[in-house]
């Protein structure tokens, strides 16, 4: 992360807070975060510090925290010089020389003068053609990122990956509600962007009889006994970690120099709310009873709501479901929740006739539609998944008690 959207100041100016207290919140990624003081002290803002819906960047002063009778700095106006840069993740991309990658992906062993640049970036700028001399980095220290080639790709009259525009005389829009791109939005649009433009997603789907599943589900409803009903997100997301735990190809993560298969099954649910999409992630289905996984993913779902999540709380996923079904939605084609490698759709389930032996009857049938990347999976182990979760599906007792 190199910046956040400020959202509000949880203590007052002058007011006297001690270490662990609640200082202030952004808006990261797709979450929002109270952050915590790390000293005591009696708070001082800026005079023109941030306010809601700033930004401010990593490392930017935003305040102090001051002894008692202790004045605050005179020249300070804004933010200002950065703080020691954060440890570095084991993830975070490396940075290479223009010159070196523009030729050759592996700089050469003499200095190379130039703005740095991400393996990603190269790699996008390469297929897409374009000389990285004549892009402008927006990273840190002018590095140039993966977006930055995108922008400029979109950008170019011409190229592998640049559309062909034809001039027609300006017109008026129409007139309506300017509604302004939050942080939240533009995160869903980066991350969506960036799914299509470096997987290599394919659709399978496969029509499955859901009858047994929707006898089962309406038995518990019945019984009224539970204290958190499954829903038939839970009961497919219990079945699809047993698929996944014979199938583990689909329950991967392309790392860039490597794919990891994790020992663990965490698998992400697509929220609707009403800032956008948010995806948390339950840890260790494998692990939780049916009765766990509901009344785990309905806390998570109603965080997720209230913008309550942590950080923690939306990365690390190995697969990730997306039902609309209760939406009326019979079959559902979706993107990849990269760096994972596969999300299945789920649709809503229909009773319609079907032929069984030789008689026509009315059975639940439902839609299963499994987009992976192809870059990690082949077609066949894909299907052979799918096939194995259909099953599942049909026949879902001794899967869901496991």
């Amino acid at each position: 992360m190199e910046k956040a959207t400020f959202v509000a100041w949880l203590q007052k100016e002058g007011q006297s807070v001690n270490a662990g207290d609640l200082l202030f919140s952004v808006e990261t990624d797709k979450a929002v975060q109270e952050i915590e003081a790390l000293d005591s002290g009696i708070l001082h803002l800026l005079p023109n510090g941030p306010q809601p819906g700033s930004i401010i960047k990593v490392g930017d002063v935003i305040g102090y925290l001051l002894e008692p009778g202790e004045s605050a700095p005179a020249d300070i106006t804004g933010p200002v010089a950065p703080v020691a840069k954060p440890e570095v993740k084991p993830n975070t991309e490396e940075v290479f020389p223009v010159e070196a990658v523009t030729a050759n992906p592996v700089p050469p062993p003499h200095k190379i003068e130039g703005p740095p640049v991400t393996p990603r970036a190269a790699q996008c700028a390469m297929a897409a053609g374009l000389d990285l001399r004549t892009i402008k980095g927006s990273g840190r220290g002018g590095r140039i990122r993966e977006s930055d080639v995108i922008e400029a790709a979109e950008r170019a009259p011409s190229g592998p990956i640049a559309q062909t525009f034809i001039a027609v005389p300006a017109v008026s829009g129409p007139s309506g509600t300017e509604i302004p791109i939050t942080g939240l939005r533009r995160t869903i649009a980066d991350r969506m962007h960036r799914s299509k433009s470096v997987t290599a997603p394919v659709t399978l789907t496969a029509r499955v009889d859901a009858t047994v599943l929707a006898k089962l589900r309406a038995d518990w409803k019945a019984a009224a006994h539970h204290e958190f009903l499954p829903s038939y997100s839970d009961m497919i997301m219990k079945l699809v970690s047993g698929a996944l735990q014979k199938h583990p190809a689909l329950n991967a993560r392309w790392e860039e120099t490597r794919i990891v298969q994790p020992d663990s099954v965490n698998i992400g649910i697509a929220v609707d709310t009403p800032e956008g999409l948010l995806v948390p992630v339950v840890r260790d289905v494998q692990t939780l009873t049916l009765g766990q996984l509901a009344k785990k993913t309905a806390d998570l779902v109603a965080r997720a709501r209230q913008r309550r999540l942590s950080a923690e709380e939306l990365r690390g996923g190995t697969f990730t479901i997306s039902s609309l079904g209760g939406l009326r939605v019979v079959l559902i084609t979706t993107i990849i929740n990269h760096p994972e490698c596969a999300v299945l759709g789920i649709g809503r389930i229909v009773r319609e006739p079907v032929a069984v032996n030789e008689a026509v009857v009315l059975r639940d049938r439902m839609w299963l539609s499994l987009t992976f990347d192809h870059r990690v999976v082949d077609g066949a182990p894909a299907a052979r998944f799918l096939e194995t979760l259909g099953r599942a599906v049909e026949e879902p007792l001794a899967w869901l008690v496991a």
